[in-house]
Parts: structure tokens; sequence; C-alpha cells
């Protein structure tokens, strides 16, 4: 078998960008290790039930015990999740040099995350166990049809509603990029409202774009991170891959594939958590899947469902940033100033260009970098 090539990035060291991946990998096993251990010690210990009952008997209105019981759950999942969450969400960061973000400002944001999730986690799984009270039977198809629309409206309402509490975010004033990225988009039939700068740094080192609004009001925001260290030319290989997503329309197309998991995913807790909380019923005290009690254990359930289509998921996810890459290659017309502007994010962002294939396999959700170039170099020696 041929050994294969070593790969060189200018600019990224290789051996680092591993490790920082394999300790991030394992902060995620540990992660999901420990919420594992803590929704079964919950759930199966009983200790779900007795809150419940502590809930019920000290609200005095009865219609508040169960919004009561989420919070409670959901701020004890926050509070003992804290150090893993700054272990691996700052520390880390802090110690491969991606982030300047103090102890204190990570605190905040975590804070705010929290309050925030708190105010939808609350009402909306307050309103599934009454759903699910009132229609045992079709209950989960009348959730997942509702989490449809109801997604589609937080991700129109996170840019002007969400985001802002996090990152200031200010009209781009470097003309020459913005008439750039605007003819760009001309070219490619998807009309930019404007183009705006975030401050990413505030968090991160790491480089990001995206795009925000509908129809007309399309605008797209870089990172000030991607704005301060790429050149025009690799913010355009960035921004034309975004136009891909934009022109085949795979916002849309992710909504309908989550529509799907969602029905299926709920179809499945369903079928499971029922006889999983009735064989477990006699150490738990969870009296059914009605019980607001059995919020741990359904989400052991969920756990096990999504681990089940993580693959495929991923898979689905990388064949659309596949015929992306493929999109913003035609639309640039330059393979090698695309293979630089994925040098560029591996470096910025500490990426292991090749990782491997069990890794991809399950958490891929792009190519690997590694991918990526010499996607971009082939379309290069093809005269692109």
């Amino acid at each position: 078998m041929a050994k294969k090539p070593k790969l060189e990035i200018p600019g990224l060291d290789i051996a680092r960008a591993k490790q920082y991946s394999r300790v991030r990998l394992g902060v995620l096993l540990l992660g999901t290790a420990w919420s594992i251990g803590r929704m079964a010690w919950l759930g199966l210990g009983g200790r779900s039930a007795r809150l419940r009952d502590v809930t019920r008997n000290r609200v005095p209105d009865e219609r508040l015990a169960t919004p009561t019981f989420v919070a409670a759950m959901a701020l004890g999942s926050w509070v003992s999740g804290l150090p893993l969450s700054y272990l691996g969400g700052h520390r880390i960061e802090r110690r491969f040099g991606l982030t300047k973000q103090t102890s204190r400002g990570w605190f905040l944001d975590s804070l705010k995350g929290f309050l925030l999730g708190l105010v939808f986690e609350v009402p909306l799984t307050t309103a599934a166990y009454a759903v699910i009270r009132r229609r045992p039977r079709d209950g989960w198809a009348i959730l997942a049809g509702a989490a449809v629309p109801l997604s589609v409206a937080l991700s129109n309402l996170a840019p002007v509603l969400i985001l802002p509490l996090f990152n200031r975010f200010e009209r781009l004033e470097d003309e020459p990029l913005v008439g750039r990225i605007k003819r760009l988009g001309e070219r490619a039939g998807v009309p930019i409202a404007d183009v705006y700068r975030m401050d990413m740094s505030r968090q991160t080192q790491k480089a990001n774009a995206f795009f925000t609004g509908l129809g007309n009001t399309k605008r797209i925001v870089l990172g000030d991170t991607m704005i301060d260290q790429f050149t025009p030319e690799e913010i355009e290989g960035v921004v034309a891959h975004e136009l891909g997503h934009q022109v085949h329309g795979d916002i849309w197309r992710l909504v309908a594939l989550g529509g799907a998991y969602g029905f299926g995913g709920a179809y499945a807790v369903h079928r499971l958590a029922p006889p999983f909380i009735a064989r477990t019923g006699q150490q738990s005290r969870i009296k059914g899947i009605d019980d607001e009690a059995s919020l741990p254990l359904i989400g052991l359930v969920t756990t096990l469902v999504a681990f089940a289509a993580a693959p495929i998921q991923a898979a689905i996810s990388r064949a659309i940033e596949r015929r992306t890459d493929r999109f913003a290659l035609a639309l640039t017309g330059s393979g090698r100033a695309y293979a630089a502007t994925m040098r560029r994010l591996a470096t910025q962002n500490l990426a292991d260009p090749d990782p491997p294939r069990l890794v991809v396999f399950f958490l891929g959700s792009h190519p690997p970098i590694a991918e990526r170039i010499a996607t971009a170099e082939a379309f290069t020696s093809d005269g692109g």
C-alpha cells in the first residue's frame, strides 16, 4: 500500500492541531459520560421523583409545579456541568491560544446563555408535558410538528434578539471589501443588503462568517478575526461558500431534514421511553412519561437516539458541504485562492486537517480540511 504523502500547511503546527483535536474530543466524551451519568443518577435513583414531590408540595399553585421543576432541573444541570464547561470552553481554548477572553467574561457569557435558555426551556418543556398528558397517543407527532415552525422562527429571530446579547454588530466600513462581496453576491444571484462586522474576538480567535436575514434583507456577517487576518481573496472564498448554501436552499433543506429527524426521533422516544420508564418505575418512582419527573429518563433515551442518528446526519452534512465547496470554486474561478482560504482557516482555527476516520464518521459535519484543499488544487490543475 502506498504511503500517504505528508501533509504540510504553512503556519499550521499539525502536531499541535491534532493534540488540540484529541483534547477537545476527550472533553466531549467526558461531558457526554457526565451527562448520561447525571441523568441516570437523577432518574433511576429516585432523586427526580423527590424533586417532583418537593415542588408539588411547596408551590402554592399546582399549575406552577411543572415549570418550577423544569427550572430547578435546568439550574442543577448548568451548575453541575459548569466545571467541565469551563475546562472545555475556556481553559483549553486559552491553553492553545484560541481565546483572549477572561474567565469573568466567559462566565458572564455562560450565565447569559443559561438565563436565555431558561426563558425558552421552561415554557416549552411545560407545554410539551401538557400536550403529552392530553394526547398520550399522538402527542409526539404534535410536538414534532410544532418544532419545525418554532425552529424557523427562532433562527430568524436569533440575529436580531439573541446574538446582539453576546456580540456587537457594526456595518463594515471597508468599502472595497464590501463592494467585492456584493459583486460576488450579484454573480451568484443572491442580493446582499449589507455587510456587517462582528466582534468575534471577544470570545475566540477563530474565524467565521455567516448569512442572516431573508429575501432582500440578506446580509453577510464577518467575524473581526477573519477581517483582520484573511486577505480579501480568502474572505471572498469564505463568502462564496456561504453563497452556495443560499443558492442551493440549504437552509430550508436542513429545516426539512431537521423536521424529518424530529419526527423520527420523537416517534422513537414515544416507543422506547414508556417501557423503559415502566421497567424502572419501582426504583425511580416515576409514574409514566407524562410525569415531569421522567425528564432525565427521556433525556437518556433521546441521547441514545441522537447517537444512533449522528453518523447519518454527519454524512448528509458533509455531502452538502462538498457540493457547496464545488459551487464556491466555480463562482470564484480560482482553485488556488480557495485552497489558500482552506489553509488559512485551518491555521486560524487550529483544525486537524486529517482527523481519524471514526471521528469524521460520527462528528464530521464538514469534510476534512485536507480533502477540501485537495479538491481546490484539483480544480486548479483542471485549469480553474
